[in-house]
């Protein structure tokens, strides 16, 4: 073998072809190393940890279990999934949703990846209830109810073996129009379901739950600034009662109850001859004689 006009041993021929297949198999092995980078997904949902949750519940209800985000060009969901117990088909969930106050689509479902606002008629809302609670009679009520973003709306059913299932929905905007809003908005959606839980105590979420997040764009701002405090606050000469308490009521004495008495047997004729007897006047044999009192 000669190169460039030299002679090589035959030594040298053979570690030269050595080194070569030596560095062709590593560049192979580096050719087949991949890197993170090069991992593409079919979905942008993430998973976050349950401090991050877009929504807090107050004390006392359902732990987070899990919260699976997605971004969109003009809103970030949020699927926080809540503890659940009972046999009604689903879990509990809450879907929410901050959108921009970039225009909102209109057509259903996402097209460039962008988040149609839920709707709040009732067809929307009949279509979200059947899809997240199947098979559940759910009757919406026709009672006005709000918490501190505004007026909401809630359906409550019984599910398997009875238990107690609510779903409220809550839109929050504040600007010329609610289906227009131009400070961007905000979209709640809870569904839960408990089987030792009553109305009143599946209700209370809907009223207490908080935002706990904003978005830090121009103009965003759906709940609007807090109320100014009444004027007489703080005021000498202007007092303050508290609402009225309603007390339980008494509980009712216990009633008597009235045992009929027993029938009086009827006198038989024995009786009746034994009363008809006349009282004798004179002693009768065999027993003492009882003398009178004595004269006053």
């Amino acid at each position: 073998m000669t190169i460039a006009g030299l002679a090589i041993p035959s030594a040298h021929k053979a570690a030269l072809l050595w080194v070569a297949a030596t560095a062709l198999f590593v560049a192979g092995c580096g050719e087949q190393r991949l890197s993170d980078a090069e991992l593409t997904f079919s979905t942008r949902a993430i998973a976050v940890d349950p401090s991050r949750a877009l929504i807090a519940l107050p004390p006392g209800s359902p732990p987070a279990i899990s919260v699976t985000q997605r971004s969109y060009d003009n809103a970030i969901s949020q699927t926080i999934s809540l503890a659940t117990r009972g046999r009604t088909p689903g879990e509990n969930t809450i879907q929410v949703a901050f959108f921009t106050a970039a225009d909102l689509p209109d057509s259903a479902g996402v097209e460039g990846n962008l988040l149609k606002l839920p709707g709040i008629d009732d067809f929307s809302v009949a279509q979200d209830m059947e899809e997240r609670l199947p098979g559940v009679a759910m009757a919406p009520s026709a009672v006005f109810v709000q918490n501190r973003y505004g007026p909401f709306g809630y359906a409550f059913g019984r599910g398997a073996g009875g238990e107690a299932c609510l779903y409220a929905w809550q839109r929050i905007a504040d600007g010329d129009s609610v289906f227009r809003p131009k400070s961007g908005a905000v979209s709640v959606r809870l569904r839960i379901c408990d089987p030792k839980a009553t109305e009143a105590a599946l209700l209370r979420l809907a009223y207490d739950y908080s935002l706990n997040a904003s978005l830090r764009r121009s103009g965003w701002g759906p709940i609007g600034d807090a109320p100014a405090p009444a004027p007489e606050l703080g005021k000498a000469g202007a007092p303050i009662y508290p609402l009225p308490q309603v007390s339980d009521p008494e509980p009712a004495a216990p009633r008597r109850v009235v045992r009929p008495r027993p029938a009086r047997a009827s006198q038989t004729e024995a009786d009746r001859a034994h009363d008809s007897q006349p009282i004798p006047d004179r002693p009768l044999e065999g027993y003492p004689t009882v003398p009178p009192p004595p004269a006053p």
